[in-house]
């Protein structure tokens, strides 16, 4: 289900885009709005997937209102004025529609918002499952659920996975490794050791043990460490 919101200074149009909303199986209206800067909670919120936004309004511009955002949902800008359409679409819009708006213009550009979403979450889903790496000539695929820890020896990392009763040797050092996975998740512990959360059993200053491996942490790396340990304690 796409969440979507509405912002048009014209009551009619902003009903139109509300019966176009309510025919299709895959929008949801979260709110509706003629005044763009109303709908900012909403939108800051990241509740909205997909924001239907008039760009000639009274007080700004739907281009400038956008701009302004910090957090931007995917956009479809709607208008009468057909000059406005390059700004929209440096703005990347996933479409631009000129009024009146048929509901058959509505929906081509709301079946591409819909392909786009699909294909980005299955995108991120894959991605945040599994990578692959080259390991003595041979590409490895490593679930990141599986790894315990790394261990960094100068230009090579080993790699401990709960899967394997061995490491892998992989010639990258743990620099490569720190860049790579997800810092919220992924802790330097020590210039030597990166551990994933999730999979440490107990910490003190000085250590953390994963399983039956009790591992060093350093004084540079401590505070980061317990910065994030102390987001999880209760």
């Amino acid at each position: 289900m796409i969440n979507c919101l509405l912002i048009d200074d014209e009551p009619l149009a902003l009903q139109l885009l509300e019966d176009f909303v309510k025919k299709t199986p895959y929008l949801k209206l979260t709110g509706k709005f003629e005044e763009p800067l109303q709908a900012l909670p909403l939108i800051e919120s990241q509740q909205v997937d997909l924001l239907f936004l008039d760009i000639k309004m009274p007080d700004i511009t739907g281009i400038d209102f956008f701009k302004s955002l910090s957090h931007r949902p995917e956009v479809i800008f709607t208008t009468a004025y057909s000059e406005y359409a390059i700004d929209g679409f440096e703005l990347k819009a996933m479409d631009y529609l000129l009024k009146p708006v048929s509901f058959e213009k509505f929906i081509t550009a709301t079946n591409r918002v819909k392909e786009y979403i699909d294909y980005k979450n299955n995108r991120d889903t894959k991605a945040n499952e599994y990578f692959f790496i080259n390991v003595s000539h041979k590409l490895h695929k490593i679930f990141y659920n599986d790894i315990l820890y790394l261990e960094g020896y100068k230009d090579y990392t080993k790699v401990y996975l709960s899967t394997a009763a061995s490491p892998l040797l992989i010639l990258h050092n743990l620099k490569y490794f720190e860049d790579l996975l997800d810092q919220h998740e992924f802790i330097r512990i020590h210039r030597s050791y990166i551990v994933p959360i999730s999979k440490v059993n107990t910490a003190s200053r000085k250590s953390v043990t994963i399983q039956s491996a009790s591992l060093p942490v350093s004084d540079n790396y401590r505070d980061g460490f317990f910065a994030i340990i102390e987001k999880y304690a209760k």
